[in-house]
């Protein structure tokens, strides 16, 4: 059993090739949106056959989402940046715990000033991304407590707006790569200007649905840097549980270790 402080933090069975991952209990933990866009990039990031796929995690937090895809994906290098000193090095015990060390990186490293000498740009085939979803004017940030302060910051845009997040995913994928990203239904028109703006063209959009009968909550989006600008494909949405409240067979399938 790997070391870990039992006071401060947890040890969690990620259900998937007997890959665990540590997170502090009193910090940022993963949710539901995670294992989508893990399974989203999985299922919908080319396969190279002469060499592994590069990738990008913006804003690691503990690595849940590099871990995650890492287990589903063994032809990937995956590299991944966390601003949050604490949460940086969490991820790179999470590395050492999955015995990833051979194809997953972490870095801590503010993403609107990534060191090139580490981590070069232009260069990933694809980045992928679960920023945070609200904005500093949406709730009150008042505490001071280090702790209370790092998972405000995993919640809300205080160190990096989504425009950002987007903007450093064209700085740092090559011509022709690809974006993924999870992000409130309620945020999509924004991500899709500056996507656009920014020559990112969306290809696939999933929207997520607690309930059939409920508005969609999230979307997943894939885009391509330099893309043409036709060929989008709005899927079936997504829909995470049915009318008795259990996992639908769509949300249960994604959560199978066979898949």
């Amino acid at each position: 059993m790997a070391e870990y402080d039992v006071t401060t933090e947890s040890m969690e069975d990620l259900g998937r090739k007997g890959f665990r991952l540590i997170q502090r209990k009193d910090g940022f933990r993963f949710g539901e949106d995670t294992v989508l866009l893990s399974w989203f990039v999985s299922e919908n990031l080319r396969i190279r056959k002469t060499r592994p796929v590069r990738v990008l995690e913006l804003g690691t937090n503990c690595g849940a989402g590099s871990i995650l895809l890492a287990a589903r994906r063994s032809d990937l290098q995956i590299d991944g940046v966390e601003r949050q000193e604490e949460a940086a090095e969490v991820f790179k015990r999470n590395i050492g715990l999955n015995d990833l060390s051979s194809r997953v990186r972490g870095f801590h490293a503010d993403l609107r000033e990534i060191p090139s000498d580490k981590i070069p740009g232009n260069c990933y085939d694809a980045v992928f991304m679960n920023p945070p979803y609200r904005k500093e004017e949406e709730g009150p940030i008042t505490s001071t407590d280090r702790h209370s302060r790092e998972l405000l910051e995993a919640r809300f845009a205080m160190h990096g707006s989504v425009d950002e997040f987007l903007a450093c995913s064209k700085k740092m994928l090559a011509s022709g790569g690809d974006l993924f990203i999870v992000d409130r239904a309620k945020d999509f028109s924004q991500v899709m200007k500056t996507c656009m703006d920014l020559n990112l063209i969306p290809k696939r959009i999933t929207f997520v649905h607690p309930f059939s009968d409920r508005e969609a909550t999230l979307f997943l989006l894939s885009a391509k840097k330099g893309g043409k600008m036709t060929g989008t494909v709005i899927t079936p949405p997504l829909i995470l549980r049915d009318e008795n409240r259990e996992y639908t067979p769509q949300l249960k399938k994604i959560y199978s270790e066979d898949n």
